[in-house]
C-alpha cells in the first residue's frame, strides 16, 4: 500500500516521538503541569537531626506542585537552610521518575560547631595606656564558649566565664523547638557582671566614666525567659520576661542625679514582644529580599521597684534589590520612640544604642526620645560569590568555602529629637545628621563579613572604620 520509503519515514517519526516521550518522563521541562514529591533523601548530616533539615524545606512528601513552584521552593529551601548557620554548603537536586514523581536529594556540609574563644582584655581605655604600667592585676581573662547545633537540634549553648579585674558569669541556652510541630521554642539566659568602671553620663555626645579601684562601681544580676513562635519559615514571634537587679556606687548618683532613680539599688521586671519577618536571601550579607521588625518593651511592671517605668518601641524595614547582574541597592528605614519624658541614664535610648546607628557617627552617642533614620547602599560585586577548595585542609568543615568582594557607595541620615541638658554640652541632638562615603566588603563562610569604610559626616569629619557585620 505504501512505498518502502514512506514506511521508513513513518518508522523514523514514530521512533522520534517515542524517544521524546520517554525522555520527557525523566526530565523537568516547562511543558510539564504538576509534580508529586515522592521522597526526600538527606546526606552529609553527621550531627544535625534529619527533622531539623526537613523543617526548613518548603516541600513535603506527597506535595503536588507546578514546575515554577518546585524550582522556587527548592531555591528558598536552600536559603532557609543556609540562613540557619548550620552548614557551609547546601545543594538540593530534583530527580524525576515515573512520569510526574520527583525525588529531592539534599546534600549538606556541616560546620564546626564548638567555639571556645579566650578572653584577654584590659580595664584601661586602650592597650597603650595599660602598657605604661603593665599592671597584670588590671587584666580580664576567661573563656567564652559557644556550642552551636547543640545535640544536633539547632540549639545554641553559651557559657562565659571571666575573672581578673572585672568579673562576669553568663549562661544562655536557645532551644528553637520544644513541640512536635516545631513551632514553639524557648530561650533561657542568666548572668552577673561586676565592674570597676561605669559610664554615668554623656558629655559632647561621648561617654564619661567613673572608675574606682577599691570596690565595684556596678553590680548587675539578670535573667530572662523567652518563648518563641515560628509558625512557618519567615515569621518569628518572641515574648520575653526579664529580671534585673542593679547596684551602683552612690558616687554615680552624685556625679549625675539623673543616672538612675532615687536609690542606688533596685530590682525590676520587664516584658518585651518582638516580631520579625525575614525574607532575605542570605542573612549575614543579604543581596535580595526584605526584612521587617517591630519591638515593644516595658521596663518596670510595678511588682518590684515602683520607680522603674519606661515604655519603648521601634520599627525597622530593610529592602534589598538587584538592579543589574552585578549591581545591588539596599535601604533601611527605622524609627524608635520613648514616650516618657524622663529617661534615667542607665536606660537611655538614642542613636548609637542598639538598634539605631548610622555611618559617620560610630564614635558618638545621641540620647533622645524620638529617633528616625535612613541608611542606603549602592553596591557592585567586584567578585561575585564563588566557591573554592583548600586542598591541604582535609576536613570538609573548613576546606570548602565561598568568598565575595563588593564595593559600596552609601548615604545615611538620622534625626534625634530630645531635650538637651544644659550641662551635657551635646551638639548632635535636634539636628539632621548624615554621613556619606565608600567602602569595600569581603564576605566568606562561617558568616564572616569584613568591611572597610571611609565616611565623611555633617561636621566634615573624615573617618576610617572597620566593621564585621553587613552594613544593612
Amino acid at each position: 500500500m505504501f512505498s518502502p520509503k514512506v514506511h521508513s519515514l513513518l518508522a523514523f517519526f514514530l521512533l522520534f516521538v517515542g524517544i521524546q516521550h520517554v525522555s520527557a518522563q525523566y526530565r523537568l521541562t516547562k511543558k510539564d503541569t504538576t509534580f508529586v514529591i515522592d521522597n526526600i533523601y538527606i546526606t552529609g548530616n553527621k550531627k544535625t537531626k534529619k527533622y531539623i533539615i526537613l523543617r526548613e524545606i518548603e516541600l513535603k512528601k506527597g506535595d503536588t506542585v507546578y514546575l515554577h513552584q518546585l524550582l522556587r521552593r527548592i531555591k528558598k529551601s536552600r536559603e532557609n537552610l543556609m540562613n540557619r548557620s548550620l552548614f557551609n554548603s547546601v545543594e538540593i537536586t530534583p530527580q524525576r521518575h515515573n512520569f510526574n514523581k520527583v525525588d529531592l536529594y539534599v546534600e549538606v556540609t556541616e560546620r564546626w560547631y564548638i567555639w571556645p574563644i579566650p578572653i584577654i582584655t584590659y580595664a584601661d581605655r586602650n592597650f597603650n595606656v595599660w602598657w605604661e604600667t603593665k599592671n597584670f592585676s588590671r587584666l580580664n581573662y576567661g573563656i567564652n564558649l559557644t556550642v552551636f547545633n547543640f545535640r544536633g537540634r539547632m540549639e545554641t549553648l553559651n557559657v562565659l566565664l571571666q575573672g581578673g579585674y572585672d568579673k562576669s558569669l553568663q549562661f544562655s541556652l536557645e532551644i528553637p523547638y520544644i513541640n512536635k510541630k516545631q513551632k514553639w521554642g524557648v530561650l533561657i539566659s542568666a548572668g552577673a557582671t561586676l565592674n570597676h568602671e561605669t559610664d554615668y553620663k554623656l558629655r559632647e555626645n561621648k561617654l564619661v566614666s567613673y572608675h574606682t579601684e577599691k570596690a565595684y562601681s556596678k553590680k548587675w544580676y539578670f535573667g530572662a525567659l523567652s518563648a518563641t513562635f515560628r509558625p512557618k519559615y519567615y515569621y518569628l514571634n518572641t515574648l520575653t520576661l526579664g529580671f534585673d537587679h542593679r547596684e551602683y556606687a552612690d558616687t554615680l548618683l552624685k556625679l549625675n542625679p539623673e543616672f538612675a532613680y532615687s536609690q542606688d539599688k533596685f530590682s525590676y521586671l520587664s516584658l518585651e514582644y518582638n516580631f520579625k519577618y525575614d525574607f532575605r536571601d542570605y542573612i549575614p550579607y543579604p543581596l535580595k529580599g526584605f526584612y521587617a521588625e517591630a519591638d515593644i518593651k516595658q521596663d518596670g511592671l510595678g511588682l518590684l521597684s515602683k520607680e522603674v517605668n519606661m515604655l519603648s518601641f521601634y520599627l525597622i524595614f530593610d529592602q534589598y534589590l538587584q538592579l543589574h547582574k552585578r549591581w545591588y541597592f539596599a535601604y533601611s528605614l527605622a524609627a524608635e520612640m520613648v514616650p516618657a519624658k524622663y529617661q534615667p541614664y542607665f536606660l537611655q535610648k538614642g542613636l548609637g544604642y542598639k538598634p539605631m546607628k548610622i555611618r559617620g557617627y560610630q564614635l558618638y552617642l545621641v540620647g533622645g526620645n524620638w529617633i528616625g533614620q535612613i541608611r542606603s547602599n549602592l553596591k557592585f560585586a567586584i567578585i561575585p560569590k564563588k566557591t573554592a577548595l583548600i586542598p591541604f585542609i582535609k576536613t570538609e568543615k573548613f576546606n570548602r568555602f565561598f568568598y565575595g568582594l563588593y564595593a559600596n557607595l552609601f548615604f545615611d541620615a538620622a534625626y534625634v529629637a530630645s531635650t538637651t541638658p544644659k550641662n551635657d554640652r551635646s551638639f548632635l541632638n535636634n539636628k539632621l545628621l548624615y554621613g556619606v562615603g565608600m567602602g569595600i566588603d569581603f564576605v566568606t563562610y562561617y558568616d564572616v563579613v569584613i568591611r572597610a569604610e571611609c565616611v565623611l559626616n555633617r561636621s566634615n569629619q573624615l573617618h576610617f572604620f572597620l566593621s564585621f557585620v553587613a552594613p544593612i
